[in-house]
């Protein structure tokens, strides 16, 4: 007798068990993905100037003497010399067959334009005081802050219509989202602008005069994963 109801109550317990274990029955969803892009023109370019001594037709042509020119070139464009600052200064000794002869002193300018055509005047006008040693060193975007918010925004958007419009189509309506994920895979806008950005400062080939400049936009891209249940 008392091993059937210890049985009875065995089976009792693991149907009890069962039943509590058993998953709740999942509500329908729908899994969407939404993508946005925006191509920006970059509006800071960053041009490095190196000024060291040296000799032009036979004359000797000093730091002082090129950074005199320098500042009178740019305000005759119209480049606010505010944007134009020492990045960096120093001197190495110069040797002969290991002999020392001296010191070359240099000074690194860099100088913030606003677009190509501001670039291609900076040139020309270093082209014309035979300042030869300039670079455009990096470029970026004013307004990349807001720009990401826009797309990122946009991306969510296109995911939510792209999900309600599948099912219109079956005669639903999409409920509360369930999950939000951005997709790391989808390459975007990064600092390091440099890798997005591609520039062409030619020199003509006959005389070295600065060619043209040319920049290519950037893209700003964004993608999201959302998964909606259906009502």
């Amino acid at each position: 007798m008392k091993k059937n109801l210890l049985t009875i109550f065995l089976l009792a317990s693991i149907s009890s068990f069962a039943q509590v274990e058993k998953p709740p029955v999942q509500k329908p969803f729908i899994e969407v993905t939404g993508t946005a892009s925006r191509e920006v023109i970059p509006d800071r370019i960053f041009i490095s100037i190196v000024l060291s001594d040296k000799v032009v037709d036979k004359e000797p042509y000093s730091i002082q003497s090129q950074e005199q020119k320098l500042r009178q070139s740019l305000s005759k464009i119209n480049i606010d010399l505010n944007n134009l600052y020492l990045s960096d200064a120093n001197s190495e000794i110069t040797r002969y067959k290991k002999k020392e002869t001296g010191f070359k002193v240099t000074k690194e300018f860099t100088l913030q334009v606003k677009n190509a055509d501001e670039v291609s005047k900076v040139f020309k006008e270093l082209y014309a005081i035979n300042i030869k040693e300039g670079s455009i060193t990096k470029t970026e975007s004013s307004k990349i802050d807001s720009l990401r918010k826009e797309v990122r925004i946009a991306a969510i958007k296109a995911a939510k219509n792209k999900a309600e419009y599948l099912l219109t189509a079956i005669g639903e309506q999409i409920d509360k989202p369930l999950e939000i994920r951005e997709q790391e895979d989808i390459p975007y806008y990064r600092e390091n602008i440099s890798n997005n950005v591609s520039f062409n400062t030619r020199l003509n080939d006959t005389d070295d005069k600065p060619g043209e400049i040319n920049f290519q936009k950037f893209t700003i891209k964004f993608s999201y994963y959302i998964k909606y249940s259906i009502k």
